[in-house]
């Protein structure tokens, strides 16, 4: 993804602070003088994100005041807690124009959705987008031993993207909420306040 597809929410009590492409998580943000003037700050991880989230911010747990995962978990490529590996394999390899159309309406289910997320979709290229893929593909296969820094976890009913189970099975010890909707749930919503407190709540 990039920035597009959440265009259309407004934000009344957040700053947002969107970070995408997962490519290389070296990090090079100082992350405690970025978020110092905060009162509060809620992280919302999204699909790979979650991983990625728990990679950059592990060591930083005590500047968020809640970390919410959203359709995705630690082990974003797994056969029992993730995308099969075998479906991530033929995602890259038949990722072209029709394939990403594909994707994306899967990712959305409902065709109202699809129509919604098309007007903002992703502003990158293809190529762009493989990269990021393939350089995902190799990463997420190492045990994580440290422990989740997320406090909230929403999974969707219906996400064909991380399967639903996958999810359910993962994050069994945590506080879980389901939501009914796939695996784009940010248009349930008409701004970041009515999200982020409804997923607090």
């Amino acid at each position: 993804m990039d920035e597009n597809p959440f265009q259309p929410l407004q934000s009344f009590g957040f700053d947002v602070l969107m970070l995408y492409d997962y490519s290389n998580l070296d990090q090079t943000i100082d992350i405690e003088s970025l978020f110092a003037k905060y009162k509060d700050v809620v992280l919302c991880s999204w699909s790979m994100g979650v991983w990625a989230g728990q990679q950059v911010f592990s060591g930083y747990k005590d500047v968020f005041s809640a970390a919410i995962a959203i359709n995705g978990t630690l082990h974003p490529i797994d056969d029992q807690f993730g995308i099969a590996p075998e479906t991530v394999k033929a995602t890259i390899e038949n990722f072209d124009n029709k394939g990403r159309e594909k994707f994306y309406l899967r990712m959305c289910r409902d065709r109202k959705l699809y129509k919604a997320f098309m007007i903002n979709q992703p502003k990158r290229d293809l190529e762009d987008q493989k990269k990021e893929l393939i350089a995902l593909q190799a990463c997420p296969k190492d045990i994580m031993d440290a422990p989740s820094l997320y406090t909230h976890v929403i999974v969707a009913t219906g996400d064909y993207i991380m399967p639903t189970r996958s999810q359910l099975q993962f994050w069994h010890e945590k506080r879980v909420k389901e939501v009914d909707g796939s695996h784009f749930l940010f248009y349930l919503s008409r701004s970041w306040d009515e999200l982020v407190n409804g997923w607090l709540g």
